[in-house]
């Protein structure tokens, strides 16, 4: 995966060691020049579930040597991994990294995720869904569906972000107005405490309507907000008075190459 900060530029596989985030949204914490593999309960679900490697490699569409990978621990179990583990294997998806089979909790509120995540210095944040009607769901004073639960390092959490942690959210790049800033399928973390528009051009969640959606923002001497799309090729949208509200600024971007 590769890191980005919407105000600093981008580093890919080839940039400074030192500048690069590590740690995030993965199972492979960097510990100097070596790697721990926080341990999951893949391979438990998949003996449980009576599946070949081959079985399940088919069951979450992917090969057989991926799917070694992330079930030796060596590629990142994101949302959408656990996701199809869990319809594979006929179990919530934070059981894979939670519990062995015969040890999972009633509810995904129990001890059991907390001890993992206290162990393993990991706080998980909630993925939501930045798409139609998302606007409107805030508007009206309701939260969001949780479509599941991020891992992130809770020190690089608190070295990004000094706020209180449940106040981040993750959501997935969709579409190409945000090109080449945010593209399709990355992960965007959002502060949702930040929801004043101080400093001008920042990348904002915003609710338009009933559409949520990602933007730079700019104040107009009009006294109306410029909604503004990275891709050039989409046209700005300008929002009058309650027209829009700011959900929380992003403040990391990440990327799978």
């Amino acid at each position: 995966m590769s890191f980005m900060n919407p105000e600093l530029p981008y580093l890919g596989t080839s940039g400074n060691r030192e500048k690069r985030p590590t740690g995030v949204l993965t199972f492979c914490a960097p510990f100097g020049h070596e790697r721990r593999m926080v341990p999951n309960f893949v391979s438990a679900w998949r003996k449980h579930r009576n599946l070949s490697q081959d079985e399940a490699a088919e069951a979450i569409g992917t090969t057989k040597s991926m799917y070694g990978k992330l079930e030796r621990g060596e590629r990142t179990l994101d949302t959408d991994w656990l996701d199809k583990m869990g319809r594979a294997f006929r179990c919530e998806p934070y059981q894979i990294i939670a519990a062995a089979p015969g040890h999972e909790p009633n509810d995904r509120t129990s001890a059991s995720l907390e001890d993992v995540a206290a162990e393993h210095n990991l706080a998980f944040v909630e993925e939501i869904d930045l798409a139609l009607g998302m606007g409107a769901t805030y508007l009206d004073g309701s939260q969001p569906e949780v479509l599941g639960l991020v891992p992130f390092k809770q020190d690089w959490l608190h070295g990004l972000y000094d706020g209180p942690l449940d106040k981040l959210k993750v959501v997935r790049g969709r579409g190409d107005s945000m090109e080449p800033t945010i593209r399709e399928g990355d992960t965007i973390l959002i502060d949702t405490s930040q929801r004043r528009l101080d400093d001008q051009d920042r990348i904002w969640a915003v609710a338009y309507g009933e559409l949520g959606m990602i933007r730079r923002i700019k104040a107009t001497p009009r006294g109306t907000w410029l909604l503004i799309p990275d891709n050039k090729v989409v046209n700005p949208d300008e929002a009058t008075d309650g027209e829009a509200t700011l959900l929380g600024r992003v403040i990391w971007i990440g990327r799978r190459i």
